[in-house]
């Protein structure tokens, strides 16, 4: 009878416990549903309703016709070039400007914290400004990089920059290049900053030259950081919409026009929202293998996802 009793106690405890476990999990849930459902409004159903209206499920049928006259369209393979051209091409110098920047600041060199603050800008500089900065920079009439290059008698007449197809999307890459190389600086620099000194002191004991020791001491130990700049940099550069759509909107004659640009352009010039959609869908496809390919760089620096 004792136990009976005695029993009875713990197990209205337990019922307690268990019904405020419940009631925690309950309100931890309460917190979460806001934020879940404000992510589902602006991400999920836009996301899902781009790949139906693209595969013409909500107009009642299915249909793949949308995307063969995506891929049959004759600017898809330039539309293509000039992406993988504007990625690669962007990623690699953007990375090559910010290491070497990166290097330098981390030297011992006077008044380093002010070219610090100062390389920042372009960084913190809205993408519409600088591409409507470097439109009025590369004017033929009055723009002044070619004033200064006339000045100095490198050119004999001004250059087209913007309106010559051959030149136009390299002249835009540099643009994008002086945007987005303060971020590849500064996390280069954070990553200089941790390589070992005991290791280079050592190398400079064994006479090892300074690029000897760049490429068995620093690169090894900076290699972590540097796989992730370079798939932040392809990420960037490939959704890079607002720097040239406002220099040249894709022109001339279709020499600027990437994915995200040519999106725009379907969608809300040409009015064909079934073609948009079916190349935002090719676009999320990429974006999906940059993304596994950045989850799996930070899961090998032990980063939990």
């Amino acid at each position: 009878m004792s136990e009976t009793n005695a029993s009875r106690p713990i197990s209205r405890v337990n019922r307690i416990k268990e019904r405020l476990r419940d009631l925690g999990m309950n309100a931890g849930l309460g917190f979460i549903l806001p934020t879940f459902l404000l992510i589902a409004g602006l991400l999920l159903y836009p996301m899902v309703n781009t790949v139906l209206l693209s595969l013409g499920i909500t107009d009642g049928g299915f249909t793949l016709s949308y995307y063969e006259e995506l891929f049959t369209a004759n600017w898809f393979l330039q539309v293509v070039q000039n992406s993988a051209v504007w990625v690669i091409l962007g990623a690699f110098l953007q990375i090559i400007v910010g290491f070497a920047l990166a290097l330098l600041l981390n030297t011992r060199l006077p008044g380093k914290k002010y070219l610090r603050g100062l390389f920042l800008l372009p960084w913190i500089t809205p993408a519409v400004v600088v591409g409507l900065v470097f439109n009025w920079m590369y004017n033929p009439q009055f723009g002044i990089i070619n004033h200064l290059l006339m000045q100095v008698g490198l050119i004999g007449s001004p250059i087209q920059w913007l309106s010559n197809p051959d030149i136009a999307l390299f002249s835009l890459i540099i643009a994008g290049v002086w945007k987005r190389f303060p971020f590849v600086m500064i996390m280069l620099l954070a990553g200089l900053q941790d390589v070992d000194d005991q290791l280079t002191n050592a190398a400079i004991i064994d006479g090892a030259p300074y690029f000897a020791r760049m490429r068995h001491v620093t690169l090894p130990q900076l290699m972590p950081v540097l796989k992730i700049v370079v798939l932040l940099s392809v990420i960037w550069c490939f959704n890079q919409f607002a720097i040239i759509y406002t220099a040249t909107g894709g022109g001339p004659i279709n020499s600027t026009m990437i994915f995200s640009v040519m999106v725009y352009e379907l969608g809300f010039q040409q009015f064909n929202a079934n073609l948009a959609t079916a190349l935002s869908v090719v676009m999320l496809g990429v974006m999906a293998l940059f993304m596994i390919a950045y989850m799996r760089a930070l899961r090998s620096q032990g980063v939990e996802l």
